[in-house]
């Protein structure tokens, strides 16, 4: 009737509604799917009615009383949406979102949280911390305006976006937990503040960023040696992309992927490219996956050919899991 990777629409929404009052088992399968995804919007020409209704089972949760205590603990994820902390009415917004933090806290079962251009306050790293099954924390375009407790998270994957330009502050301390494995960021300055923070374990890192100055990056990278996954983008050839050898900076790297260039790059850039890629003593036989996907003659093809002799010969003693035939090169060229 819908897909359960997918929220239901609002027309799924009442027949699950109805499902529900036929008998016990029917509501035993309707009610986990129309709980599943919950959005609180701090948009004040909404759905009144919709929004009153959330605020009176918001209400009745923090009050630990039935059935919404019970039906709380079906939520998977929680979505806070259009919270905008510029309105000369977010003195009307606040109490709200309080409300909906203390009701979230109690939601012991969500595994994703985003909020998405929305103010950020202590209310909500509050009730985050009390989420221990918490897997994927997703930000967009929001603002941090108060100062977080110093209560952990449990989040493993954190995303962060729409965080380059931001004239509010930008505190990353609560995402600085021990629990992190994946960060994915548009943004290199924020990601080295979450990496500089502690020492951190996190195996992939994700840079929807084209990079042109790499000290930063080389910065993350050194904070993060131990990184299985790796992918970012370029603009142009730096100065410093000779100091990119994973032999030297990495330890356990499974896969290494450079992506989203909008430039011609001549031959012999990728070949000192590669070079540098492979340089350093020793092998580095964790590397199972290398992609490098360049412009060389004005359009994109895709050949698994490495662009010359010198350059294969090149990569198969730096990586010998390429020998064995678990390792792929990807150059995309004319």
């Amino acid at each position: 009737m819908a897909p359960t990777d997918q929220p239901l629409r609002e027309q799924d929404v009442g027949t699950f509604s109805a499902l529900a009052l036929v008998c016990r088992f029917f509501c035993s399968v309707a009610l986990p799917r129309v709980f599943e995804r919950i959005t609180f919007s701090g948009d004040m020409n909404g759905n009144r009615t919709q929004a009153s209704r959330k605020t009176k089972w918001a209400r009745q949760i923090v009050a630990n009383t039935e059935p919404a205590k019970s039906v709380a603990l079906y939520v998977k994820e929680c979505t806070f949406v259009r919270w905008d902390p510029n309105k000369e009415a977010k003195w009307i917004l606040f109490p709200f979102a309080t409300l909906y933090c203390q009701a979230m806290a109690c939601m012991s079962n969500i595994r994703k949280v985003v909020f998405s251009t929305s103010f950020v306050k202590k209310d909500h790293w509050e009730a985050l911390a009390e989420l221990k099954q918490l897997d994927v924390l997703e930000f967009r375009f929001c603002s941090f305006i108060e100062d977080p407790s110093d209560k952990e998270l449990t989040v493993r994957t954190v995303m962060l976006f729409g965080t380059r330009g931001s004239t509010t502050t930008f505190t990353l301390r609560p995402i600085a937990t021990t629990s992190m494995r994946s960060l994915d960021a548009d943004d290199v300055e924020a990601v080295l503040k979450v990496v500089a923070f502690r020492q951190l374990d996190i195996d992939n890192l994700v840079l929807n960023q084209r990079i042109f100055d790499m000290e930063p990056l080389l910065h993350v990278f050194r904070c993060l040696p131990g990184l299985q996954s790796v992918t970012f983008g370029l603009t142009k050839a730096s100065p410093l992309i000779g100091k990119l050898s994973l032999k030297k900076l990495f330890t356990r790297l499974h896969s290494f992927t450079i992506k989203g260039t909008d430039f011609i790059v001549p031959q012999h850039d990728v070949e000192v490219l590669v070079s540098a890629l492979c340089d350093g003593p020793g092998t580095l036989p964790s590397l199972e996956e290398l992609n490098l996907y360049f412009i060389t003659a004005g359009e994109w093809t895709t050949t698994l050919d490495v662009i010359s002799d010198r350059l294969n010969g090149t990569i198969i003693p730096a990586f010998p899991n390429r020998a064995t035939g678990k390792y792929t090169t990807r150059i995309e060229v004319e």
